[in-house]
């Protein structure tokens, strides 16, 4: 058998053939009645600057081999290993059929063991060459560019670039093989102010992230990042309180990734979610919004199968507020008598029912007579999982408006508040574009999966504490 790894710029990532290659070795060398076979092969590499100074540039890959066997009624076994000779993949296979056999019988189908009915699957478009070979320089050439508008306003300031490529391949014995890539990128910057006595004022941030890396524009997200952290320059302390408050894509990003995995249908209907108890077509949010996600997203599509080899297709999680559908995979589909539908949402979508009734932040800001605008929210904690209660502090540029113009910037507020609240306290809405995270591994390992959000403006939102109190 020849080498499983090809040649690549910048580092090998598993080709088409190569996935199959694994796959065929571990389907021939069992004999058990069913058997499937999930690889993911990931290659990333991540710069993070500091003080104007290169601290971190890493590059790095991931192999995970998944095997499940099973025979008969026997419960199925299942066993992950990162070796692609041949070698390993025959004693790994050995391996998971002696455990299948030792365990005790298991008359419920698995996932991996139900009858496989004719797949469609979408054409992906989410692998993207520059962004793959981007990981070997440009990743690193970018720094400068990316920190100069910074430099020249004699800010301090800290970035980071990351590169991400993903290979994923599913197969068993009764003859299905799906593959998917994907590859994105991402870029932010945070710059600080400091005053004659060495003290570092309020922080600005900015960010872009996409699958496509010649869309980046490391000028305009260093340009913005000045911007902001010239703006937020000597904050100063605000009573919190409930008040009319203005979210820009970044914080509204970061609170609606946490919503993602509510749409679960098993999770839901063991009252585990805040949609526990809706009924499909019932309001959830003002009626001005949609959510949705789409493999074939322009912003932000993904793999079109899922790690069972189920193919992902477009799917309306909110329209006009309401309930449309919730998640089901494949194995509780077919535990509920149900046609399959995706798995948790991907990527996210969230947009204006009606794309002529949106506002920019600053119309927001123009008819606001006292408002909070809050730039990007950090350290998002969920407090109850039945009622999307969550915590946070504002980051990266927080300001007072008064009668239509930013007055002051404003010290960090801790807040508690949930997207099924505010999202029916919506007073207006704007324009959706994909937004960078940043630093966020509250919502798991980068990359986080893209979400596309417009900024919002909400009454009453709840800041309960200064964040230098808390």
């Amino acid at each position: 058998m020849k080498s499983l790894f090809i040649p690549a710029v910048p580092v090998p990532l598993l080709s088409a053939d190569s996935l199959r290659e694994i796959a065929q070795e571990a389907l021939d060398a069992s004999s058990a009645d069913i058997m499937s076979v999930l690889v993911h092969h990931i290659a990333s590499g991540v710069t993070r600057v500091t003080e104007n100074h290169v601290r971190l540039s890493d590059s790095g890959e991931t192999l995970r081999i998944e095997l499940e066997v099973r025979f008969g009624d026997c419960t199925a076994s299942r066993v992950t290993f990162n070796q692609a000779d041949p070698g390993a993949i025959r004693t790994a296979v050995q391996y998971a059929e002696r455990a299948a056999k030792e365990m005790g019988g298991d008359p419920g189908l698995t996932t991996r063991a139900m009858p496989i009915s004719p797949r469609t699957f979408l054409k992906g478009s989410v692998w993207h060459e520059n962004t793959a070979a981007a990981m070997a320089e440009e990743r690193q050439t970018i720094v400068p560019t990316l920190l100069q508008p910074l430099i020249d306003e004699k800010l301090r300031a800290a970035a980071f670039v990351g590169v991400y490529a993903h290979a994923k391949m599913y197969a068993n014995k009764q003859g299905l093989f799906s593959m998917g890539q994907e590859t994105d990128a991402e870029i932010t910057v945070t710059g600080r102010t400091r005053n004659e006595s060495g003290i570092l004022g309020s922080p600005g941030w900015a960010g872009q992230a996409a699958r496509e890396w010649k869309t980046l524009d490391p000028t305009a997200v260093g340009t913005e990042a000045a911007r902001i952290t010239k703006l937020a320059a000597n904050a100063v302390a605000y009573e919190p309180g409930r008040r009319l408050t203005i979210l820009d894509r970044p914080a509204v990003a970061q609170m609606l990734r946490v919503v993602g995995r509510d749409f679960d249908a098993f999770s839901t209907h063991r009252w585990m979610t805040p949609l526990a108890g809706f009924k499909i077509g019932q309001k959830v949010w003002d009626e001005r919004i949609d959510l949705s996600s789409d493999p074939n997203d322009p912003e932000g599509g993904y793999i079109t199968s899922d790690d069972w080899g189920f193919p992902l297709s477009p799917m309306s999680w909110l329209s006009g507020g309401k309930l449309d559908n919730l998640a089901y995979n494949a194995y509780y589909a077919a535990q509920m008598g149900v046609t399959q539908s995706n798995d948790a949402p991907e990527s996210l979508r969230m947009q204006a029912v009606m794309r002529g009734h949106t506002q920019t932040v600053d119309e927001m800001i123009a008819g606001a007579k006292e408002a909070i605008l809050v730039n990007r929210l950090t350290d998002i904690t969920v407090l109850s999982s039945r009622t999307g209660l969550m915590t946070g502090f504002t980051q990266g540029g927080c300001f007072l408006i008064k009668d239509g113009k930013i007055v002051k910037p404003v010290k960090d507020f801790r807040f508690v508040e949930s997207m099924y609240f505010i999202l029916n306290r919506l007073v207006a809405i704007g324009t959706p574009k994909r937004t960078a995270f940043g630093y966020a591994p509250w919502h798991g390992n980068w990359p986080i999966a893209p979400t596309i959000v417009p900024p919002v403006m909400i009454s009453d939102f709840n800041f309960v504490a200064l964040a230098e109190a808390v």
